[in-house]
C-alpha cells in the first residue's frame, strides 16, 4: 500500500487563513498536528476573510504539497485579492505611463480602436479617420527623423517647439499639402498630445498649441443644368471603363464604373442635396405624406450628427432630419418605383443591390468622379458638389428661410461652405438692374 505524504504546517510558521483541509471530511485544520484524519485526503485550502463583510470569504486550493512553495502562493493570492479590493472581477487596471513618443502613438492607435478603454467611454470611429492617424503618426516620426532626431529613443515629453517646426515644414514642403489638409492634420496631432498629457497626468506644456492656422479660402463650385445634363448621358456601359496601372501589379487593372442605378443616384443626390452616406440610407418607409396623399418630406437619420455622437442615443431618440420632395423629387421617385415599393422597409435606391451601403456610397463618389472627368470641364467636380448645387438654388431662392431645406442650423453655414456666388453674379447680368427700369 502507497504512504501517504504527510502535509506540513506549522503552528507558529502558519499565516492567518491558512489550513489543511480534508475533501473527505470537509474539514479544516490550522496545523499538521491537529490534521490527523482517517481520510488522508487533506490539501492545502486558503480562506481568507474579506473585509467589511460577516461571512464573505475567497477561498483557493493549491495543488503543491511543499509548505515552503505553498506559502509563496497563499501571499501571491492574497496580495492579488488585495490589489483588486477583494473583487471577483478586475477593478484595477495597471498602466503603465508610455515614455517614447512611439510607444504614445501605440498608445493611441489602441485607444481610437476602444482598446482597453471603459465601456461608456467608447466610440465608434470611422475606419478611415483611424487609418488617416496610422498614417500621419508616420508622417510625424519621418519629419523629425529627417532633421536627425531618433525616434526609438525620443520620449514625448522631449517634443518642443523646433521639432513642431520640423513637421510644419515637412507638411508644407516635402508633402506640400493643401492649406486646408495642413490644418487638419496640426489639428490631429494636438488632440493625439493633448490626450496622453491629460490621460497620463503629465506636467508638460503641449507644443502644437497655438500654431497659427493656413488661410483657406472657401471653393463652392454648383454645376449647371446643362451640365449635369451632359453628365447624365455619358453614364453607359461602355464609359465606365477604366483602366488603371498599379505599382503593385504588371498588368493594367480593368475597372468598370457603370451600374444601371447611377443615373438616379445623381439624380436623389441633386433633389434632396444629401450626402452619398445619407441617400444610400434612404428607405421607402422613410417617406411622409400631406393628408391629402401627396408627397411631403422624406424623413431619415442624420447621419452625421449621429456618427459624431457614436450612435450614443437611443433609436427613439436619434438625430433626424427632412428633406422636402419637390416636384422634380417627387417625379423621381415615382420613376424609381414607389407604386411597387411605397411603405416597405426596401432601400429606396439600388433595393436589389446586396452591397453593404458603405460601399454603394463609395460606388456613388468614384463613379461620379471618373464619368464628370470625361466632361473634360478642366474642373474638379465631385459627387459632393451635387449638394452645393442643391443649396446654392434653395439660399438663393430663400435665403434666410433656405435651412428648411438645407438641414442647417445656421444659415451663414450654408453661405460660408455650400452657396456658390457665382451663380448669382451670372443671373445677375441677365436680370438685375441698379434702377429698374419703366415700362412705357
Amino acid at each position: 500500500m502507497r504512504e501517504r505524504t504527510k502535509l506540513s504546517l506549522p503552528k507558529k510558521q502558519r499565516p492567518k487563513g491558512l489550513f489543511l483541509y480534508c475533501n473527505g471530511c470537509k474539514h479544516y485544520y490550522s496545523n499538521d498536528k491537529e490534521g490527523i484524519c482517517r481520510c488522508g485526503n487533506l490539501v492545502y485550502k486558503a480562506r481568507i476573510h474579506v473585509p467589511g463583510t460577516n461571512h464573505g470569504i475567497k477561498i483557493k486550493v493549491f495543488g503543491t504539497k511543499i509548505f515552503r512553495d505553498v506559502l509563496n502562493q497563499f501571499y501571491e493570492f492574497k496580495e492579488k485579492l488585495e490589489s483588486n479590493c477583494y473583487q471577483s472581477v478586475p477593478i484595477k487596471r495597471n498602466e503603465n505611463t508610455p515614455i517614447r513618443l512611439i510607444d504614445c502613438f501605440a498608445y493611441y492607435m489602441g485607444y481610437l480602436n476602444n482598446v482597453d478603454v471603459p465601456k461608456h467611454k467608447q466610440k465608434n470611429r470611422d475606419k478611415k479617420y483611424i487609418a488617416k492617424y496610422d498614417l500621419l503618426f508616420e508622417q510625424y516620426k519621418d519629419a523629425l527623423e529627417l532633421n536627425g532626431v531618433n525616434c526609438e529613443i525620443l520620449k514625448f515629453k522631449e517634443v518642443n517647439d523646433d521639432m513642431v517646426g520640423f513637421v510644419h515644414e515637412y507638411f508644407l514642403k516635402n508633402k506640400a499639402l493643401a492649406n486646408k489638409t495642413y490644418n487638419n492634420n496640426m489639428a490631429l496631432l494636438s488632440a493625439f498630445t493633448s490626450h496622453v498629457i491629460n490621460k497620463f497626468k503629465l506636467e508638460y506644456q503641449n507644443p502644437f498649441l497655438g500654431i497659427p492656422e493656413m488661410i483657406v479660402t472657401p471653393k463652392v463650385k454648383a454645376i449647371g443644368e446643362s451640365e449635369f445634363s451632359k453628365l447624365l448621358n455619358l453614364i453607359t456601359p461602355e464609359n465606365g471603363i477604366q483602366l488603371k496601372t498599379l505599382r503593385s501589379r504588371k498588368n493594367v487593372k480593368k475597372t468598370n464604373h457603370y451600374k444601371s442605378w447611377l443615373v438616379f443616384a445623381f439624380k436623389l443626390g441633386l433633389y434632396t442635396g444629401g450626402r452619398s452616406e445619407d441617400i444610400v440610407e434612404l428607405k421607402w418607409s422613410n417617406i411622409r405624406l400631406q393628408e391629402d396623399g401627396k408627397f411631403d418630406t422624406l424623413e431619415t437619420i442624420d447621419h452625421k450628427i449621429d456618427n459624431a455622437n457614436s450612435h450614443r442615443v437611443s433609436d427613439t431618440d436619434r438625430f433626424t432630419k427632412f428633406f422636402a420632395i419637390t416636384k422634380e423629387l417627387g417625379d423621381l421617385l415615382i420613376e424609381m418605383g414607389y407604386e411597387k415599393y411605397k411603405n416597405t422597409d426596401k432601400y429606396i435606391l439600388a433595393p436589389e443591390d446586396e452591397l453593404k451601403r458603405s460601399n454603394v456610397a463609395g460606388i456613388i463618389s468614384r463613379s461620379f468622379s471618373h464619368y464628370y472627368a470625361q466632361l473634360n470641364t478642366g474642373k474638379i467636380i465631385t459627387f459632393r458638389n451635387l449638394r452645393k448645387t442643391f443649396m446654392t438654388s434653395a439660399y438663393k431662392e430663400f435665403g434666410l428661410a433656405s435651412t428648411a431645406l438645407t438641414n442647417h442650423k445656421n444659415p451663414s453655414m450654408t453661405n460660408k461652405h455650400y452657396y456658390d456666388k457665382e451663380v448669382t453674379r451670372d443671373d445677375a447680368k441677365e436680370n438685375f438692374s441698379v434702377f429698374k427700369k419703366r415700362i412705357i
